[in-house]
């Protein structure tokens, strides 16, 4: 297939060893949900738009529309949040030192807004329901008028502050191209959202956390692992790492609240099993802003194959630093320049 074409192809229908002139990424679950098998989902267009990430808009003036949509990710359909039927949001291109305007309109039965994470403007501006006087939210079949000047460059994301929204999918990346040239070179830019996903009510999974902390996280430990403890570390050791977790009061296996059990984790809107789908060159420095649009979820992300240099953190240029494997907390964004050599597929692996 050459790098033109507008055919793609997902990344699970293709073996690894074919040469293809693209970046194929895929992101991966827990153990538990890589093995329950989902069927293939659709977002909210054709495939095709899905596997190439989420529409961009750039400009000054913008229209945004807040709204319910029917979805299917895991085979079984849920209603999600979206902004211009999109999920996630379209990626919003500025550019520094322009004065934008954003038009929003809530279509919605409940209260809605947008926080611009990460962007430094007025505090009227700034989309937090409460945090100034003249904003409390944008009232079901209202438009709020979003109006700020542009003084840093980088990625960012935006996202909703009203109650579960930002889990059902209001949340989209921000790219600020810098008014002076661009310190850092590349030959393509792609956005890389990582986000997570319930078909359950976010006011269930809350409600179910209110009552046991640890309700998702199904494999604890039991008694034959007390036993595997004794026979390879000894009594004596395995008494005192038992004692030291009950004086915290926190389990080995506590890792995260929402685990895998009830999460569908997505790259730029798509399933594992659909695969996000970027074309490159062999040879082309490619610009990947990772952005971690979710709930609670923290992702270990790596190329195999690749190493990634870092050049950019949360917005802000940093000095370049190579490294095989980042890890995003909820909210972080990291710019990578990553330089395939072959003219092969590779994978973004993110658990």
């Amino acid at each position: 297939m050459s790098e033109d074409s507008n055919s793609l192809i997902s990344a699970a229908c293709q073996p690894q060893n074919i040469s293809r002139r693209r970046f194929v990424l895929g992101v991966a679950g827990s153990s538990l949900l890589a093995g329950l098998g989902f069927t293939p989902s659709i977002l909210h267009a054709a495939v095709q738009q899905a596997q190439t990430g989420q529409p961009t808009l750039s400009g000054k003036v913008f229209d945004l529309n807040i709204a319910e949509q029917a979805v299917n990710f895991t085979g079984s359909g849920a209603i999600a949040t979206t902004v211009n039927g999109s999920l996630p949001a379209p990626t919003l291109r500025f550019k520094e030192g322009d004065t934008v305007t954003l038009r929003v309109t809530n279509h919605l039965k409940q209260t809605t807004s947008i926080h611009w994470h990460g962007l430094i403007l007025p505090s009227g501006m700034d989309g937090v329901p409460g945090i100034s006087n003249n904003f409390n939210g944008i009232a079901p079949g209202e438009t709020f008028v979003y109006q700020f000047k542009l003084v840093q460059s980088g990625t960012y994301w935006y996202h909703s502050h009203s109650g579960f929204q930002e889990q059902t999918g209001l949340y989209g990346s921000i790219v600020v191209d810098p008014a002076e040239p661009d310190p850092v070179a590349f030959d393509r830019d792609y956005v890389v959202m990582l986000s997570d996903w319930s078909d359950e009510d976010p006011n269930d999974i809350y409600a179910k956390l209110k009552k046991l902390s640890h309700y998702y996280n199904v494999k604890q430990r039991s008694h034959s692992d007390l036993m595997a403890d004794i026979k390879n570390k000894g009594f004596s050791a395995t008494w005192a790492e038992r004692s030291m977790w009950s004086q915290m009061r926190m389990s080995q296996r506590d890792l995260s609240d929402v685990t895998g059990y009830t999460y569908t984790y997505l790259m730029n809107g798509v399933t594992p099993a659909d695969g996000w789908v970027g074309l490159f060159k062999r040879g082309e420095k490619v610009r990947l802003r990772l952005v971690n649009g979710s709930a609670m979820s923290f992702f270990d992300l790596r190329i195999p194959g690749l190493m990634m240099t870092v050049v950019a953190a949360d917005g802000q240029n940093v000095e370049p630093v190579t490294v095989q494997e980042i890890r995003l907390g909820v909210a972080e964004t990291y710019d990578v320049i990553v330089e395939p050599s072959d003219d092969s597929a590779y994978t973004i692996f993110a658990q």
